[in-house]
């Protein structure tokens, strides 16, 4: 618990940042998915990381197009309004 008057003034501007910046993230996303919510932004996000650190275990790395499919896929997963995968990767 923050109780000194710089740890709470850190605190609540860490927040705002926060609620500011995951506006932008989700501003770009819904372009391709009106829909979009910080639920499927913290979905995206999750499966990127776990994608990224299931890569780095794997003794030689993929392709960059099977790569980013990977990544795509993965971050498709816990989605609540899941983007549609493009025709032309199908």
């Amino acid at each position: 618990m923050n109780i000194k008057e710089t740890a709470v003034t850190n605190a609540a501007n860490l927040s705002l940042f926060m609620v500011n910046f995951s506006q932008a993230l989700l501003r770009s996303h819904r372009r391709k998915a009106p829909d979009f919510s910080v639920l499927d932004l913290k979905s995206c996000y999750r499966g990127y990381r776990y994608s990224s650190e299931i890569i780095k275990m794997l003794p030689q790395k993929p392709e960059p197009i099977l790569l980013a499919d990977i990544f795509q896929q993965i971050a498709r997963l816990g989605a609540i309004h899941p983007v549609s995968k493009p025709a032309s990767s199908q």
